[in-house]
């Protein structure tokens, strides 16, 4: 990913460029001086704006990694840099006061997962929804690709009041990695687990009748991607709540865990929901189209 973001970056840099050497010769058309000035200045203010971000991003301090091991030199010193970033969070700050000891910084997490969860369940809801609805493959694609990077963003504030870019970066990073990386969840598994899921929150007997697919469709839509966001949130916060460096693998299965915990009631009162919901509309369609008969009688009568 950040291969990838330099390479855009790097692209767009080549046309702009490309602009302006094109526009300082339409310039120098009509004055060779006054052409070569405004390439001058147009490159000297693009390289500063180039190069101060990126002196600002190298003079940042390193993001906090956690160490290997719950031992140490190594780990006492990230247990202080913990400590000192919680103390400057206001959320931990109003309900938990001064945090010293490795025991408190347990605590100040503890609380901070409860709000990186509801943060986690309204995106997963949202993905749900959203994608039910749409049902536009490459639409949702993107939707739920910006709302699981928006998701992660969130994360990141819930424990940090304000995370460096190197932080961003270390999170961005390895959530997307260890998401990508092959689930450990054979591909069969993982549908019968969401097939389950829509059976025991719509009932097996309801999938039985005649106009009920495009609603079965939707909710196993809905509940996929609300899924896979479930997972990534469950993933940014596993990293960002670790005192020690999570193994990915084992971080990987205890994220796909929870978010399956977590999945059955989120799946259960969205599909209700979104069956009130198809069920309302329904209604009222059907009441627009009998005033629309009752008024067509009446004019008739009149007439």
């Amino acid at each position: 990913m950040l291969i990838s973001a330099f390479a855009l970056s790097f692209l767009i840099l080549i046309i702009i460029i490309n602009q302006l050497v094109q526009f300082s010769a339409v310039i120098a058309r009509l004055n060779e001086t006054a052409g070569l000035v405004f390439l001058i200045l147009s490159l000297s203010v693009l390289l500063l704006s180039v190069s101060l971000p990126v002196l600002a991003f190298l003079k940042l301090p390193g993001a906090l990694i956690p160490p290997p091991v719950s031992e140490g030199p190594a780990y006492e010193a990230h247990l202080k840099k913990l400590a000192r970033r919680l103390n400057q969070n206001p959320s931990v700050q109003a309900h938990m006061g001064l945090i010293e000891g490795e025991e408190q910084i347990q605590g100040a997490l503890v609380y901070l997962n409860g709000e990186a969860t509801e943060k986690v369940k309204q995106a997963s809801r949202r993905a749900f929804f959203t994608t039910a609805i749409s049902q536009n493959g490459a639409l949702d694609a993107l939707f739920i690709l910006g709302l699981q990077f928006r998701l992660i963003w969130d994360i990141a504030h819930v424990y940090s009041q304000r995370p460096s870019l190197k932080d961003l970066g270390f999170l961005y990073s390895n959530v997307f990695v260890t998401a990508l990386v092959a689930s450990q969840l054979d591909e069969a598994e993982y549908f019968e687990m969401i097939e389950s899921v829509i059976t025991t929150s719509i009932g097996s007997a309801v999938t039985f009748v005649p106009g009920t697919a495009l609603i079965v469709n939707s909710a196993l839509n809905g509940t996929s991607n609300a899924f896979l966001t479930l997972r990534i949130g469950m993933i940014a916060q596993e990293y960002c709540s670790a005192i020690v460096r999570p193994e990915r693998r084992l971080l990987r299965n205890s994220a796909t865990v929870k978010a399956a915990r977590m999945l059955g009631v989120i799946a259960r009162d969205a599909t209700a929901d979104l069956i009130a919901m198809t069920g309302k509309a329904g209604m009222n369609k059907a009441g627009q189209a009998g005033t629309a008969v009752g008024d067509w009688f009446k004019g008739l009568f009149r007439g």
